[in-house]
């Protein structure tokens, strides 16, 4: 009845990006970016949960995409979460993202790490990996390394188009231009987050939980472009 931490989903949006930001204003991220430690404490508060439960989403989003929602209720049908940039989602420990970031169409990597990574090679702290590339480079490479080729989709992702897992524990990466931000993508990947969700009120196992509300050593997805280095 576990379930791991994942990247579901993550959707090249117009590609606008303002001087200074970090995420641009229509785009967004099925998975974990870097919460505020209280942020997530008041939704499990919201849902009377001391736990998130297996099958929950949560989304980091532009804020051209609606207002933050943290009104996490599972019980009632309510599996996810949505952060804003510059809100609930913060760049880096105690700083606020402010704008905007954008996803590469040449090649992006996005993952979830327990840690800061080293150095752009470095994936030890990773614990989940998904990316698209038409030249692979070293994130790519390495990422495909760890986690297995089909985590890098081979391809350009245009502007308006996602990059989603159509698959389940075994991932199985597609682009589309009709995105699922904070539902399940259709056909495998439905039937196994339903799976999850079907058990009632068992709290995700750890490292889960504990992962995303460490504080200053909280979760983390970063953006690489495919020749390496940090886009702060």
């Amino acid at each position: 009845m576990g379930a791991g931490i994942m990247v579901n989903e993550y959707y090249n949006g117009s590609g606008l990006v303002g001087p200074g930001t970090k995420m641009v204003a229509d785009e967004f991220i099925q998975g974990v970016f870097h919460f505020d430690q209280s942020t997530l404490q008041q939704a499990l508060d919201n849902a009377h949960l001391s736990a998130f439960l297996p099958g929950t989403m949560i989304v980091v989003k532009g804020t051209d995409l609606g207002p933050q929602s943290i009104a996490y209720d599972p019980l009632n049908g309510n599996w996810d979460i949505q952060l804003v940039a510059g809100q609930g989602a913060l760049g880096s420990t105690g700083t606020k993202i402010n704008g905007a970031i954008s996803v590469g169409n040449k090649g992006e990597t996005v993952w979830i790490s327990s840690t800061l990574p080293a150095r752009n090679s470095d994936t030890s702290g990773f614990i989940n990996a998904i990316g698209h590339t038409s030249t692979p480079g070293l994130i790519a490479t390495t990422v495909a390394s760890v986690f297995g080729s089909e985590n890098i989709l081979p391809s350009i992702i245009p502007t308006g188009t996602a990059v989603a897992n159509m698959g389940d524990t075994t991932v199985s990466l597609a682009a589309t231009t009709t995105p699922t931000m904070g539902t399940p993508n259709g056909g495998q990947n439905s039937i196994w987050i339903d799976g999850l969700r079907s058990f009632g009120p068992v709290p995700a196992p750890e490292p889960s939980r504990s992962v995303l509300l460490l504080g200053s050593s909280a979760v983390f997805i970063f953006w690489r472009q495919r020749k390496g280095g940090f886009r702060a």
